[in-house]
C-alpha cells in the first residue's frame, strides 16, 4: 500500500475560522483509497477581515481593490493554519505530499444566467493557493469548482466526492448532512442513482440574527441556548417554506445569494430580532432539511449523519428527529465522522484524486455532463 499524508483546508459561507485537517491516505493501485484523520484545527479570521469579506460578498464601491488585497491576505492565514497544524502533530513539510485547498467562497451564480449572449454559471473562491505554497513550501491544489462548471455542472457539491467512500462503510440508505452556513445532502437511496444538492439554508440565517441580537457578541446559537428561549412564529415560518429555492429542481446549489442579505431584506424586515425571531430560523432549518428528503425521495433514509456547525445545535437536531420520525439521526462524531473537519478531510481527498488524475466530481451531484479532474496546482 502507499501511503501519504495530506492537509485539506476549508472556510465556509459562516466565515468563522479556516478548518485544517492532515489525513492519512493509503491506496493500492485504482482500488478505493483508505483514509483516515489524523489531527485538526479551527484557525481563527481576524474581525477586520472578516467584515471586509462580508462587505465584499455585497459587491460594493471598491470591491476590485479589496478583492485583490484580501486574495493574498486569506491565502497568508490559511498558510498559517497549515504550519500550525504541521507544529501540532510534529509534522515537517517534507512529510505532506499535498494541500487541498477550497478557499474562500466570495460569490457562486449557481443558476445559468444570459451574460454577453451565452448562457453561462460563474464561481469565485479566493485564499491565494501560490502565496499557501511558497508560505508552507507544500505544493497545494486548488480552484476546484471551475471544472465542474466547465463541464456543464454547477460546481458544487463537491463533498459528496467522499460521501462515495464513506458508503461503505455506512451502507446504502445511509444519507450524510452537512450544516454549515448552507446545508447539504448526499443520500444514496436503495435502488436509485446517487444524490446531492443543496438543501437550503443551514446556520446563514441564524448566525446573523444572533450576531445582531447580542451585539457582535455571540456569531452564533452556542447550544442553542438563545433558541431554546424562544417560540416559533408560525405565520413567518410558513411564509418562508414558499421560497422558491426549496421547490426548484435537482441538482440544486445555493449561497448567500439568495439566503444572505436579499433574504435577510426581503423575507425578515419588519420582525423584531431576539428568541422568538432565532428560533424559527431554526426550525426553518431543520424543516427544509426534512422536506428535501421527502420531497425528492421515494424513501426516508435509515440513517441520517449529521457533521458542521448545525451539529452542536440541539435545536436543529432535535427538530430533525422530529420531522424524519422514520430515520436514525445522528452526529458525525457518534458516526466516527470529524462533525468539525469533514470538508477539510474531503479537500484532501480530493487533492490526492487530482495528483491520480482520477476524476472528483460526482456528476450526479452538480449536473456536469462528464467527469472531470477538478483543482489547479500551485508549487513551492
Amino acid at each position: 500500500m502507499n501511503e501519504e499524508i495530506l492537509i485539506g483546508l476549508m472556510s465556509g459561507t459562516s466565515v468563522d475560522s479556516i478548518d485544517a485537517a492532515a489525513v492519512k491516505i493509503s491506496s493500492n493501485g485504482n482500488t478505493a483509497p483508505e483514509f483516515q484523520m489524523i489531527g485538526g484545527l479551527n484557525w481563527p479570521i481576524p474581525e477586520d477581515l472578516r467584515e471586509i469579506i462580508f462587505r465584499l460578498f455585497e459587491d460594493g464601491p471598491g470591491s476590485l481593490r479589496l478583492l485583490c488585497l484580501a486574495n493574498i491576505r486569506i491565502g497568508q492565514l490559511f498558510a498559517e493554519a497549515v504550519n500550525e497544524l504541521l507544529n501540532k502533530l510534529s509534522l515537517k513539510k517534507e512529510d505532506v505530499s499535498l494541500i487541498g485547498s477550497h478557499g474562500q467562497t466570495i460569490y457562486h451564480v449557481a443558476s445559468k444566467e444570459i451574460f454577453c449572449g451565452e448562457n453561462l454559471r460563474g464561481t469565485l473562491q479566493i485564499g491565494e493557493a501560490s502565496v499557501i505554497s511558497q508560505k508552507t513550501g507544500i505544493p497545494v491544489v486548488s480552484d476546484f469548482r471551475v471544472a465542474d462548471i466547465a463541464a456543464g455542472g454547477s460546481g458544487a457539491p463537491l463533498v459528496p466526492y467522499l460521501d462515495r467512500f464513506l458508503l461503505d462503510i455506512h451502507g446504502e440508505g445511509t444519507a450524510f448532512q452537512n450544516i454549515g452556513g448552507i446545508s447539504n445532502l448526499s443520500y444514496f437511496e436503495k435502488g436509485a442513482r446517487a444524490s446531492a444538492f443543496d438543501t437550503g439554508p443551514g446556520n446563514m440565517i441564524v448566525d446573523r440574527l444572533v450576531s445582531e441580537f447580542t451585539g457582535g457578541k455571540l456569531s452564533y446559537d452556542d447550544g442553542g441556548r438563545i433558541g431554546k428561549k424562544g417560540q416559533i412564529i408560525e405565520e413567518l415560518l410558513e411564509r418562508w417554506l414558499s421560497h422558491p429555492y426549496l421547490s426548484a429542481d435537482v441538482p440544486k446549489t445555493t449561497g448567500r445569494e439568495e439566503f444572505g442579505t436579499d433574504f435577510y431584506d426581503n423575507w425578515i424586515s419588519g420582525y423584531e430580532n431576539g428568541p422568538d425571531l432565532i428560533r424559527t430560523a431554526e426550525e426553518y432549518t431543520a424543516l427544509t432539511i426534512a422536506d428535501a428528503y421527502g420531497r425528492y425521495f421515494a424513501k426516508a433514509p435509515d440513517k441520517l449523519i449529521v457533521c458542521g456547525g448545525g451539529a452542536f445545535n440541539p435545536v436543529i437536531m432535535d427538530g430533525l428527529k422530529l420531522y424524519m420520525p422514520e430515520t436514525k439521526v445522528m452526529t458525525g462524531d457518534e458516526a466516527g465522522i470529524s462533525s468539525d473537519y469533514k470538508e477539510a478531510v474531503a479537500f484532501a481527498l480530493l487533492a490526492w484524486s487530482f495528483s491520480r488524475n482520477r476524476a472528483n466530481n460526482v456528476t450526479e451531484a452538480t449536473g456536469a455532463d462528464y467527469p472531470v479532474v477538478m483543482g489547479k496546482l500551485s508549487r513551492p
